[in-house]
């Protein structure tokens, strides 16, 4: 597994525009965490590596999942603690 790699603002906004993003429909910053949690199909699992932590493809597999919602990580991020949640009361 590789170290964690973070987006800035900056570097979201420059791919973002290098993938024809209209700013409009939804937040960068939104992106940028999209951005991040999609490095899950990069270096940090061989098994599930797809992008190799390209930057645009990566940027492209957010891009899909804000073009459904537009607060697609807000939601994913709540879901994921509900969920940790009910796995940790089955647990006790």
């Amino acid at each position: 597994m590789s170290k964690k790699k973070h987006f800035t603002i900056e570097e979201a906004k420059r791919i973002g525009e290098m993938l024809g993003i209209d700013w409009s429909k939804f937040d960068v910053e939104q992106f940028r965490i999209g951005m991040e949690v999609e490095l899950e199909h990069g270096k940090r699992d061989p098994v599930t590596n797809v992008t190799n932590d390209d930057p645009i493809l990566t940027g492209k597999i957010a891009l899909a999942h804000l073009n459904e919602f537009p607060d697609y990580y807000t939601r994913l991020s709540k879901m994921e603690r509900e969920a940790e949640e009910f796995h940790k009361v089955r647990r006790t």
